[in-house]
C-alpha cells in the first residue's frame, strides 16, 4: 500500500512539474470518471477456509466469505497526455454473505480495491476511443466474526495486490462528457491475514483470485 501511495504521489508531482512543457505536442486534460458495475470473481478464496498457524503454534481457521458476484461502484482520478491516460482508482463495496465451508453462518465483508492505472487511447483524440493498458492495485477484505482461534471467534482482514488488463471505451458526447464502458480484470494473489489474536500472518503459499468487473462510467474532462 505504502509503494502505491509513493508512486501516486510521484506521478502527480511529474505531471504537475511538467504541465506547461511543450504543452502543444503534449496537450493534457484532468478528468474523473464515476462509474459502477458488477463484479464476478473466482479463486482459492471461494474454494475453502484458510488454516493458519501463528508464531506460537496455534492454528486458526478463516472462513472467507462465499462471493461470486457482487456491485461495484467505481470512482477514477486521472490525466490524459495526448494519447495516454493515467489514472488512481478505487472501489469499495459492503455486505453480507454466507462463508465457505461455514453456509449455516452469514456475516457482514467489506471489499476495496485501490491502485493506479495506464492506457493508451487509439483513434485520439477523436470522439469514438478505444482504451487498452494495465493496472496494478492493493486489495482489502475484512470479515466480520470469521477467524475461529481457540474457542474465539474474531474478524478477518486478508491483504494482497493484483496486476490489471483493461479495455474500455470513450464516447464524447460532448467536449467534456463521454460515456465509459469498461472491463477491467485482475489477477490478484493475497499473501497475508490478520485477526485480532493473531497479528498479521503470511499466507503460504499466496491465495490467487481472479476478479473480472464489467462497469459503465460518466467522464467530465476538464
Amino acid at each position: 500500500m505504502k509503494r502505491l501511495l509513493t508512486i501516486a504521489a510521484l506521478l502527480c508531482a511529474f505531471t504537475i512539474s511538467h504541465a506547461d512543457e511543450d504543452e502543444g505536442y503534449w496537450p493534457r486534460s484532468y478528468y474523473i470518471n464515476l462509474g459502477f458495475g458488477a463484479v464476478a470473481t473466482r479463486g482459492d478464496v471461494n474454494e475453502r477456509a484458510i488454516s493458519v498457524t501463528d508464531s506460537t503454534g496455534a492454528k486458526s481457521i478463516i472462513y472467507t466469505p462465499a462471493i461470486e458476484i457482487m456491485p461495484m461502484p467505481d470512482i477514477t482520478l486521472g490525466v490524459n497526455i495526448r494519447c495516454f491516460s493515467l489514472d488512481i482508482d478505487f472501489q469499495y463495496w459492503n455486505s453480507s454473505n454466507e462463508l465457505i465451508d461455514n453456509p449455516e453462518v452469514t456475516e457482514k465483508y467489506t471489499y476495496w480495491r485501490f491502485g493506479f492505472e495506464f492506457m493508451y487511447n487509439f483513434f485520439w483524440p477523436d470522439f469514438f476511443q478505444i482504451g487498452a493498458g494495465i493496472g496494478y492495485s492493493y486489495t482489502n477484505l475484512k470479515t466480520e466474526n470469521s477467524a475461529y482461534i481457540g474457542g474465539k471467534i474474531q474478524n478477518s482482514e486478508l491483504m494482497g495486490s493484483g496486476f490489471a488488463f483493461i479495455t474500455n471505451i470513450h464516447y464524447y458526447i460532448t467536449d467534456n462528457f463521454s460515456m465509459v464502458p469498461a472491463i477491467k480484470i485482475y489477477e490478484n494473489w493475497f499473501k497475508a491475514v490478520n485477526s485480532k489474536a493473531t497479528g498479521t500472518l503470511d499466507l503460504d503459499p499466496y491465495l490467487w483470485q481472479t476478479y473480472v468487473m464489467v462497469s459503465v462510467g460518466l467522464q467530465y474532462q476538464f
